[in-house]
């Protein structure tokens, strides 16, 4: 009965320890694409100069929000892994995610993070910049997705000028 216990007790730790080994064996084969799941700006592999997205397999369009909300959702359920996709839209940047999306006739916005390989966050564009980005869909960490670019493949189309909000507010404190 000892001996039969030791069999079970050994195999269930050679069980465990190939577990733990096709763990670590997969996390590494993930070196193919995937962006370190740093916080934000610059925290990718390297490659930038090899990155070629001549053949895109999306293109979301300025002013289209339906499609912007569907390859969104497809995006951020993994349906685009090793996908590249050409957005045109506007940047968001409310804390350490940078986003590309749209936004409704009602307000409402909708986007996806991106990452620019090789750069840091003054070379992002701004809060508010309409900008095109061309990338491919990558896995940022365990079930976050995200679009990784280089700098030659972020346009940015229009600097958001916020002057015109704050001579309004001027305006409107000196009434």
């Amino acid at each position: 009965k000892q001996n039969k216990s030791l069999i079970i007790g050994i195999s269930v730790a050679v069980v465990v320890v190939i577990a733990v080994i096709v763990g670590i064996v997969l996390m590494k084969g993930k070196g193919n694409g995937a962006v370190d799941g740093g916080a934000g700006a610059g925290q990718v592999e390297e490659g930038v100069n090899e990155m070629d997205f001549s053949d895109i397999d999306v293109l979301v369009d300025y002013g289209d929000y339906d499609m912007m909300f569907e390859q969104s959702k497809v995006i951020q359920n993994g349906e685009m892994l090793g996908r590249v996709i050409k957005i045109e839209g506007v940047v968001s940047h409310p804390m350490s995610n940078y986003s590309i999306g749209q936004q409704s006739e009602d307000g409402s916005f909708v986007g996806t993070v991106f990452v620019i390989e090789g750069a840091n966050e003054d070379d992002y564009p701004e809060d508010g910049d309409h900008v095109v980005i061309t990338g491919e869909v990558v896995e940022q960490s365990p079930m976050n997705f995200v679009i990784r670019t280089a700098p030659q493949y972020v346009e940015v189309i229009e600097a958001f000028d916020d002057t015109i909000d704050d001579v309004e507010s001027d305006d409107m404190d000196a009434e």
